[in-house]
């Protein structure tokens, strides 16, 4: 952060001084109280299970010189047991008072700003975009997870001399995007795919993609929007906003697009392709998916001044994220973790890396439910089950309740020829899975962030 004063923040937030002075700089904002740094605002977040008032008295111990607070919360903390020196503000809601620093914060940088969502795969892209900028271009990513309506704001004010930033924005429900673009207002903007994660709320993929699409509404008309020319939805969406908009994929007719694609040694060789410009790309992870997650970074680089010869060069390093399709190579077998999060696109996506994965041994998938998919989720999960069978995967261990619908569905697709095994106790699993190994097996672990199966690579890796 660049630093503002406590009384630029009373001023964003057209708060009210309880306590303290106002001439304070402010360099960090956080809303958890244990990771606080010199001159740190901390903002309570009221939660479903938890409010972060509780731990205001915790985050000035451990450094915060300021702190938000709700007005229907001010009244119980008439005592300042900390000193006169911290600063105290009431607003009328905490959370929507950061989103409004983050978008007070956002009217102070000039830099460019590229937006990355979609329903499968947005952590990876911005992470491969901002790896394909760096050949020219100073960059600021978002860190870790933080895509929310929370975390947005507080990546939005770590922005500092950079010359570019990559913030990736998350959304489950109706309107957060529009929420999420007010403060962002990108430049250039990627969507990754429409697929059906948090199909719960939002019920059908046709309004999951509207409200992706809603991210427009805080980009100015010269904005320029990469949505993936392989998803079907989104390739209709071209004259349908202001914007300029270029395609990326694998697709014919793509802007940016992939071609002679091979896997040698469990890695994705291919040739970008813009226009009459040609390049060779050797990316250092298997999976087609992530060549249209490259070509999106290729297309991020041409479109910012950076040449796509010398961002492929980057990207010919970038070794992923953990827990997202990270490969470990052992004595005797092969670990892919993708446990990170799943949803019926990235399940498909992580069986067939894994049945394509150059080992002669047995492609081993430990699968685990997949949440949040609403009335269907139990049609989803035998797609999922069906797909394991039809790509050939030799044996489906699967952990939860909605996953005994894989399993079955796999067993009626292989009828017999196959091996599936279902757990609901997950040491009993790793217990199973470490005790049935053999020579040359490859292992997928999969599943919602719930199911916790990154605790399954992590038993295999200590064997």
């Amino acid at each position: 952060m660049l630093g503002i004063t406590g009384k630029e923040i009373l001023e964003a937030t057209s708060g009210r001084l309880i306590n303290g002075k106002s001439d304070i700089p402010i360099f960090h904002i956080s809303f958890d109280s244990r990771k606080i740094e010199e001159n740190t605002l901390y903002v309570p977040i009221i939660g479903e299970k938890v409010d972060g008032h509780e731990f205001i008295k915790g985050a000035f111990k451990n450094g915060a010189c300021a702190t938000l607070i709700d007005k229907t919360h001010s009244k119980n903390f008439s005592i300042f047991p900390e000193g006169e020196d911290r600063l105290w503000i009431e607003v009328d809601d905490t959370k929507k008072a950061l989103q409004t620093i983050g978008a007070y914060y956002r009217k102070q940088l000039s830099l460019p700003i590229i937006g990355v969502t979609g329903s499968v795969g947005k952590t990876t892209t911005r992470a491969m975009i901002a790896c394909a900028l760096s050949a020219g271009l100073s960059v600021y990513q978002t860190k870790g997870n933080q895509n929310s309506q929370v975390g947005v704001p507080v990546m939005l004010t770590e922005i500092e001399k950079e010359q570019i930033a990559v913030l990736e924005m998350g959304m489950s429900e109706f309107g957060e995007m529009e929420r999420l673009t007010a403060m962002v207002h990108p430049d250039m903007v990627v969507i990754t795919c429409i697929g059906v994660a948090h199909i719960e709320q939002l019920k059908t993929k046709e309004n999951i993609c509207k409200e992706k699409m809603a991210i427009t509404k805080g980009m100015k008309k010269e904005g320029v929007l990469l949505l993936n020319g392989d998803d079907e939805l989104l390739r209709e969406q071209r004259g349908k906003v202001e914007q300029k908009v270029y395609y990326f994929g694998t697709a014919k007719d793509c802007d940016f697009r992939a071609e002679n694609i091979r896997i040698v040694d469990g890695k994705a060789v291919f040739e970008a392709v813009y226009e009459k410009e040609r390049v060779s790309v050797f990316l250092s992870m298997p999976g087609i998916h992530n060549v249209v997650n490259a070509m999106a970074a290729l297309g991020c680089a041409h479109l910012s001044g950076v040449s796509m010869k010398e961002a492929a060069e980057k990207l010919s390093h970038f070794e992923g994220i953990k827990m997202r399709q990270q490969v470990y190579e052992l004595d005797g077998y092969t670990i892919i973790d993708d446990s990170y999060n799943a949803n019926p696109d990235s399940m498909k996506a992580g069986i067939r890396v894994l049945v394509e994965y150059p080992k002669k041994g047995r492609k081993i998938a430990v699968l685990g439910d997949m949440l949040e998919l609403g009335e269907k989720e139990k049609e989803y999960h035998r797609e999922v089950g069906d797909f394991a069978a039809s790509c050939g995967v030799d044996v489906l261990i699967t952990f939860g309740e909605l996953s005994l619908e894989m399993k079955r569905a796999y067993e009626k697709v292989q009828k017999g020829r196959g091996i599936a095994i279902h757990f609901r106790d997950r040491e009993e699993m790793i217990e199973y899975v470490r005790g049935n190994l053999e020579k040359g097996d490859v292992i997928l672990c999969k599943g919602s962030r719930g199911m916790a199966l990154n605790q399954v690579a992590e038993a295999l890796l200590k064997k």
